[in-house]
């Protein structure tokens, strides 16, 4: 029996980018963790922007009860974040990865979701058009 190649579900991204775990969990890839690593973050907030489906990871130095601690990995970091997930109605059934932003003037990572991720915000689909034969109107 010859082999066969396996092809890889996920690709590795050399950009930040931020994966959503069917667990909950919130994970930052190598080029997103970097960014953290470089100024020894060991906490951030978790921001949500309804309007634009967008979240933001900032980075915080002081102990706030509202903060997610970073558990790193070698080329990583991650933290539990179903309870926000719930929150903003993200459907996390399954993992995916999304790109991810560094936002200099505001000293965070932003990630936009699109919105067929929510659970109940799906896009409305329009249905095809039957097509009838014209209406034939007279005119009185």
């Amino acid at each position: 029996m010859p082999y066969e190649i396996f092809t890889r579900k996920q690709t590795r991204m050399s950009s930040p980018a931020v994966s959503i775990a069917a667990i909950g969990r919130i994970a930052l890839n190598q080029a997103a963790t970097q960014i953290f690593q470089s100024n020894a973050v060991e906490l951030v907030l978790l921001l949500w922007d309804d309007a634009r489906h967008r979240i933001a990871v900032r980075p915080i130095t002081k102990k706030d009860k509202r903060a997610y601690a970073l558990s790193r990995g070698k080329s990583s970091a991650m933290f539990s974040a179903k309870t926000f997930l719930e929150y903003i109605g993200y459907d996390y059934s399954e993992t995916r990865a999304f790109p991810a932003q560094w936002n200099e003037e505001e000293g965070m990572l932003e990630v936009e979701i699109p919105i067929e991720h929510f659970k109940g915000k799906q896009q409305a689909r329009f249905l095809p058009l039957e097509t009838q034969p014209p209406l034939k109107i007279r005119a009185k």
